[in-house]
């Protein structure tokens, strides 16, 4: 997943609101009063959200298991204060370690298999410090189905035309996307890419999260920062590590 198309994923997600959602969880910092010495994003990928956290930590461990994602953040951020880590978020250890958590934008959704979930959950527990934050989100429930669903879009924006066609079955999405991608001599390059993601309850990550040992887990809307409803498109979890 993100071979090539990394390096056209920043101008397709043009429309992706990251100051607000950074301020979003920076208020949720500042509520839980956690520390600002380290924190960790999952699924970083070439660092859109992570770049306006630069000034709020004194060390950011930024992980991506695509190379050709990181690569596009070292490319565009030079800041000697990210660490980039090429690793697999699931299997991530680095225990009672981090102030704060970070994994947005579905990547949750991406965690296809519910004992890897709880692994991923598992292991974010132990890698904060006591009284720290883990803060993630999830497409809902409702965007997964009516809107993804089995539907074929087809999108053209500036120097991109791409076709996406999803499955449904089994809380399963399969996602091929094709892109065709002008070069500067006016012809086309396709690049294609297949994608899948799980369908997640709101009450199963909360059951999952408590059976880790997360207590005051809170829900918002991510778009709104307000209460969820039957429109929202994506569901912001917080949860705390208490201390012990």
């Amino acid at each position: 997943m993100y071979g090539e198309f990394s390096y056209i994923y920043d101008k397709l997600s043009f429309d992706i609101e990251y100051e607000k959602y950074a301020k979003n969880i920076k208020e949720l910092a500042k509520e839980y009063k956690i520390g600002n010495t380290n924190m960790l994003e999952l699924a970083c990928g070439s660092g859109m959200l992570t770049n306006y956290f630069f000034d709020d930590f004194s060390r950011i461990d930024a992980l991506d298991i695509s190379t050709d994602m990181l690569n596009c953040f070292a490319e565009k951020y030079d800041n000697n204060k990210v660490n980039l880590i090429f690793y697999d978020m699931v299997e991530y250890e680095k225990k009672d370690f981090y102030d704060l958590i970070v994994i947005l934008l579905d990547s949750i959704n991406y965690v296809t298999k519910p004992a890897d979930l709880k692994k991923l959950f598992r292991n974010s527990y132990d890698n904060l410090r006591d009284e720290s934050l883990l803060v993630f989100d999830i497409n809902s429930e409702m965007k997964m189905r009516e809107i993804f669903g089995s539907e074929c879009y087809v999108y053209e924006y500036e120097d991109i035309f791409y076709t996406w066609d999803n499955y449904l079955e089994d809380d399963l999405i399969d996602m091929n996307l094709n892109f065709f991608v002008e070069n500067p001599d006016g012809t086309y390059k396709r690049i294609e890419e297949y994608q899948q993601e799980r369908i997640y309850t709101i009450d199963y990550v909360k059951k999952l999260l408590e059976e880790v040992g997360f207590t005051d887990i809170r829900i918002f809307d991510e778009d709104t920062f307000g209460k969820v409803t039957e429109d929202t498109l994506r569901v912001l979890f917080s949860a705390r590590k208490a201390e012990k």
